[in-house]
C-alpha cells in the first residue's frame, strides 16, 4: 500500500514538473522554466535542439521579440520506474503573426514525450521531444483573406504543414525529419529510445 501511495506522488510531482514548465513558458516566467530542467536536460522541437538552459534563453528571445504562444495541456499520462519516468501530454500550441499584413493564427496539435528523472530527491526533465499530428491555420479577420504559395506548403509534412509554412516565413528553416504521424517510421525510433532510457540504458 505504502508503495502504492509513494508511486502517486511521484506521478502528481512529475505531472506538476512537466505542466509547470510550460506555463511558465507562456507566462514568460524564465528562471521557474529553468528550474524543471536538469543541467544536461535536452530539447528537440521543430524550430528549437540544443540544452534546456539555451531552450530557456530562446524562448525568452522570442517573447521579448514579440513572438509569443499559448500551449493548451492535456493530463499528463506517466509511467514510472525507479527515479526515471516518461510522461506524455497532449498540447496544442497556438501562436499569431502576420502574412502580407493578414493577421494569422497557427494552431499545432502535438504531444509531449518526457523524459523526468529524479536526482537528489527532485523530479527535474532530462529530455523533451515530441510527436506532430496535425495543425491548421486561421485568419483572425473574416473579411480578409491570405494566400499561401501553394508549391511550398505541399513540399511540408501533412502533421505541421503550416507551422513550417510559418517557420519559413520569419526566416527559420523547417525540419523534415520529425516524428508525425504521417510517417510513422519517424515516431518509432522516439519511443525505441524513451524505452531503453526508461529500463535504465544511457
Amino acid at each position: 500500500m505504502q508503495e502504492r501511495l509513494q508511486a502517486m506522488l511521484d506521478k502528481a510531482e512529475i505531472a506538476e514538473v512537466v505542466q509547470a514548465e510550460r506555463a511558465a513558458r507562456d507566462q514568460a516566467q524564465w528562471v521557474r522554466m529553468l528550474e524543471t530542467y536538469h543541467a544536461d536536460a535536452v530539447v528537440d522541437l521543430s524550430w528549437f535542439h540544443g540544452s534546456g538552459r539555451e531552450f530557456v534563453a530562446a524562448s525568452r528571445r522570442l517573447f521579448e521579440a514579440g513572438r509569443h504562444s499559448a500551449h493548451q495541456m492535456g493530463p499528463t499520462l506517466v509511467t514510472l520506474r525507479d527515479d526515471r519516468a516518461l510522461a506524455h501530454t497532449p498540447c496544442a500550441v497556438t501562436a499569431r503573426m502576420h502574412l502580407d499584413g493578414v493577421e494569422v493564427e497557427v494552431t499545432a496539435h502535438s504531444r509531449l514525450h518526457e523524459r523526468v528523472e529524479r536526482r537528489d530527491g527532485v523530479w527535474r526533465i532530462a529530455h523533451m521531444g515530441i510527436v506532430y499530428l496535425r495543425d491548421a491555420l486561421a485568419v483572425l479577420n473574416p473579411s480578409e483573406r491570405v494566400v499561401l504559395d501553394a508549391g511550398q506548403l505541399a513540399a511540408y509534412r501533412p502533421s505541421y504543414r503550416f507551422l513550417s509554412y510559418l517557420l519559413a516565413h520569419v526566416g527559420q528553416r523547417p525540419r523534415p525529419d520529425l516524428p508525425g504521424i504521417d510517417q510513422p517510421e519517424t515516431v518509432q525510433p522516439l519511443l525505441d529510445r524513451d524505452d531503453a532510457w526508461l529500463a535504465g540504458a544511457g
